[in-house]
């Protein structure tokens, strides 16, 4: 199962980075702008994919468990919960893209490039948000190679529209990096229609209207059990890497640029552990709705080692090549000097991230999910802005000490989860239906001694025998 999945997160990650890869041979300025922009985005896109991702998890209970009615239930509802939300981004992103900049530290230069951007991209969120959650249910009926070819569909139209746009090919003007801003949202407009088709043609669980007034509230509350806190925490998390952005543009467009390069190739380097997680977590979750819980552990190890493995392997590979690969991006020579090192802290990054990628989602699926909520916004508010805002703006590292904060931050929680796992506290945490279903003698057993009349009613039995 990870293999599509790793090939449509790579697609999906390209939507981003082709309009930073597009822009760099156009200027140094709007490189910049984008990053900017994106670390906004980004943050909103996180939330909208935590919130169907709740509902992705609750619809692979109900799937083990065969259970049509709520099936039916939690696809509307997280349609109705990312649509909520993304309509409140929407809102936020086109009426306050200035403000949020300026709260970044943004050079004076590149505002009005990354405000336009993110007025336009903002714009679509609503039509992204419904994206994700059609996303969301084809993965958890394991529709796996439909969602990769809507994740082709969209990255060629996506260069297709930078083409035209940035640079005005043919009879389209030169819009720069606005150009790239409309051809992101096109292309997501497309993807979400293609989904709604494919959902409407292959899901098994056929939605009416008649269902949505049957609606079952007691669903949207499993949902948003787990969508609040684990959004909470993604929210979180992105919100520190703003902060973190805010003292990195202290440092100027080079650096900023090395942030953006740099952080591109990171995200390649872990996005095959993404996939294997996300595998790993529709599979635990089916094994969660059918009660088959004592294959859960061994499962989270194997798929652990094999993330840390392929995420240090890739991160080694890219720092070894990196003035090769990112001489494609830039000749800037103080950037590819930066870059290296930044590439090295990166390997050591890569260990604590692997392992969190895994526990956090799987943690989440078993039912135990404020522990991890509650670490990560400690860890990542105390060590990775506070520790990095001290290496690198205080003691003067610059991006390398908060770089080294960052990897801090990924390797001690990760050592956390780690511990929690194997401690097996989680278990106690897992809803009913999670536990390994039981013979019938030894289920009315456990009534007799839980209800006092049907002990009575043992004895009698026994002592006419």
């Amino acid at each position: 199962m990870s293999l599509p999945i790793f090939a449509e997160l790579f697609l999906q990650l390209m939507v981003g980075n082709v309009d930073q890869i597009m822009l760099s041979g156009y200027s140094s300025d709007s490189v910049a702008a984008i990053g900017n922009a994106n670390t906004v985005i980004n943050l909103v896109i996180v939330i909208l994919t935590m919130a169907s991702s709740g509902g992705m998890i609750a619809l692979t209970h109900y799937i083990g468990a065969n259970d049509t009615k709520k099936m039916k239930d939690a696809v509307i509802w997280t349609f109705v919960l990312s649509g909520a939300f993304g309509l409140v981004f929407t809102v936020i992103s086109v009426s306050a893209a200035t403000p949020l900049l300026y709260a970044l530290n943004a050079p004076e230069e590149i505002i009005g490039q990354a405000s336009g951007y993110i007025t336009v991209v903002g714009a679509g969120l609503i039509i992204q948000a419904a994206q994700l959650a059609g996303t969301a249910v084809l993965r958890s009926f394991s529709r796996l190679k439909e969602i990769l070819i809507i994740a082709v569909v969209m990255n060629l139209t996506n260069i297709l529209g930078n083409w035209l746009l940035i640079n005005g090919i043919w009879i389209f003007p030169e819009y720069g990096i606005l150009g790239a801003a409309i051809s992101t949202d096109v292309s997501k407009l497309i993807g979400l229609l293609i989904t709604l088709a494919v959902m409407i043609k292959r899901v098994p669980v056929k939605v009416r209207f008649s269902d949505i007034k049957a609606l079952d509230a007691a669903t949207f509350k499993d949902i948003v059990k787990i969508a609040l806190p684990t959004g909470g925490e993604t929210a979180s998390y992105n919100l520190s890497q703003i902060v973190v952005l805010s003292f990195i543009n202290i440092f100027g467009t080079a650096v900023i640029n090395t942030k953006v390069y740099c952080s591109m190739l990171a995200n390649v380097a872990y996005l095959y552990s993404l996939a294997i997680a996300q595998s790993t977590q529709i599979n635990i979750g089916y094994l969660v709705g059918a009660g088959e819980y004592s294959t859960v552990s061994s499962r989270v190890a194997k798929t652990t080692a094999v993330c840390i493995g392929v995420s240090v392997a890739v991160t080694a590979i890219l720092w070894l090549s990196s003035d090769y690969v990112l001489g494609f991006l830039t000749s800037d020579v103080e950037v590819l000097e930066l870059a290296k090192s930044i590439l090295l802290i990166e390997i050591a990054l890569e260990i604590g991230r692997s392992v969190n990628i895994v526990m956090t989602r799987c943690l989440a699926t078993v039912g135990d999910i404020n522990f991890p909520v509650t670490v990560t916004v400690i860890m990542e508010w105390a060590v990775e802005a506070g520790i990095g805002y001290l290496l690198g703006v205080k003691l003067g590292y610059g991006l390398k000490g908060i770089w080294i904060a960052m990897a801090a931050d990924e390797i001690l929680r990760g050592i956390f989860f780690a511990l929690r796992f194997a401690r097996k506290k989680w278990m106690h945490r897992t809803p009913e239906r999670a536990f390994p279903k039981r013979d019938s003698a030894a289920k009315e057993i456990e009534e007799v001694f839980v209800h006092p009349r049907k002990l009575l009613s043992a004895l009698a039995l026994a002592i006419r025998f």
